[in-house]
């Protein structure tokens, strides 16, 4: 059974405060997939590399201030890894109270989590959507069971049987950016990353990619003090074009899902013949 959140009403708003429609968080980076082409360049990461709870407290108290969230998104990363996964929830509700907000996972480590994970999901009215991968599929069953006893909302997307993630990148600058954020997926992602409002996962996780492969050209990531004075201002820059828009491709280049303990820089890359001329 999958159960459908309801509509949640924003009457709420503080029209004092800045606006955004979605913000998501990686609270780690590290992940029990790592999946070819990911967006979060989360095969890159180390497991133990985690938005320590203090800093995501004291950010989100910041954030409550200033801003007003209607979605918040905490993803990986693979959340379900974090066995204190139960104290990032209970902060975002105590800062975000009336926001909808969601857990983003691939479900797999849901039928062995702790009972208090799980009773703070359901108590703190959270919502699980779970990332259909082949290994999810195979699990489904026992996912649902859980989920379904302990009385939490939950919803699947895609289809396991045909999965496929769209890749993006260039090593080149000059794309059209408006032609670049017409095909992302990501152009109204932001993201919260370490006191910081990025347009997108991609500008403020790149850098992981850049050290991995040895890009030098990237640019520097464009974001957002939280704790600037004149956050509110600011953050309107982010709905337009970004430096990193420029290194995006204005046609996608989409692959079949599959693991890959090997990751190569052409698993990122729109057009991978741009490695001919690469170094």
């Amino acid at each position: 059974m999958v159960f459908l959140h309801p509509l949640i009403p924003i009457h709420w708003l503080d029209s004092e405060k800045a606006y955004l429609t979605q913000l998501e968080v990686n609270i780690t980076d590290g992940c029990n997939l790592n999946c070819k082409g990911c967006t979060h360049f989360s095969g890159l990461f180390n497991k133990n590399e985690v938005y320590p709870p203090e800093n995501f407290r004291r950010d989100l108290r910041r954030i409550s201030q200033v801003c007003n969230i209607v979605a918040f998104f905490l993803l990986g990363g693979e959340p379900f890894l974090l066995k204190n996964l139960d104290e990032y929830i209970k902060i975002s509700r105590q800062y975000l109270p009336k926001s909808d907000l969601r857990i983003v996972t691939n479900g797999l480590l849901i039928p062995s989590t702790s009972q208090k994970i799980l009773d703070s999901i359901r108590e703190n009215n959270f919502f699980v959507s779970i990332s259909n991968y082949p290994p999810t599929a195979k699990i489904l069953d026992k996912i649902e069971t859980v989920l379904n006893t302990n009385k939490i909302l939950y919803d699947i997307r895609g289809s396991a049987a045909d999965k496929k993630f769209s890749v993006f990148l260039s090593i080149n600058a000059g794309h059209n950016p408006m032609k670049t954020r017409a095909v992302c997926n990501n152009n109204n992602c932001r993201f919260l990353r370490d006191g910081r409002i990025y347009k997108c996962p991609i500008d403020a996780l790149k850098f992981r990619l850049a050290e991995r492969f040895g890009i030098k050209n990237f640019p520097a990531s464009t974001s957002v003090d939280i704790y600037s004075p004149n956050f509110s201002s600011l953050l309107e820059m982010l709905d337009g074009n970004v430096e990193m828009c420029h290194w995006c491709a204005e046609q996608t280049r989409v692959i079949n899902w599959e693991p890959s303990n090997n990751p190569k820089l052409e698993d990122w890359l729109a057009d991978p013949a741009e490695l001919q001329n690469f170094r």
